[in-house]
């Protein structure tokens, strides 16, 4: 398997960033990783702090132990500014990987061509 397409496996399959590592582009690879790994840990921070404000209203008794009223209040969109933010998180999240996706194939490619032509000159010696 070439290089390409095994950096745009890693890259897609492991985590945003990997395959510029695989492919020795760490300041990239680095790049990708933070945005990408920075909106998903901020959507996963939202998402138990949403929890944990849920299981405190079944706690105290302010929310009776009703599935559907439960499960409306989990699936309930943020508003005003976390609404924002959480969709700028989102976004980060999926385009850095994207991202991360398609570079890595485009290195991954650029790279395999260098070798192939290094590789000619060095049969044509």
């Amino acid at each position: 398997m070439n290089k390409a397409i095994t950096a745009a496996l890693i890259s897609a399959l492991v985590c945003p960033g990997t395959g510029h590592f695989y492919l020795k582009k760490y300041n990239i690879g680095t790049l990708i990783s933070a945005v990408s790994l920075g909106g998903l840990v901020y959507l996963l921070y939202q998402a138990v702090e949403r929890a944990q404000e849920i299981s405190e209203q079944i706690l105290s008794g302010a929310v009776p132990l009703d599935f559907n009223l439960i499960y409306q209040m989990i699936t309930e969109q943020p508003s005003g500014a976390k609404a924002v933010y959480v969709s700028i998180a989102t976004w980060a999240f999926i385009i850095g990987w994207l991202v991360g996706v398609i570079d890595a194939y485009r290195l991954g490619q650029a790279l395999d061509k260098s070798l192939d032509k290094s590789l000619d000159k060095a049969d044509k010696r």
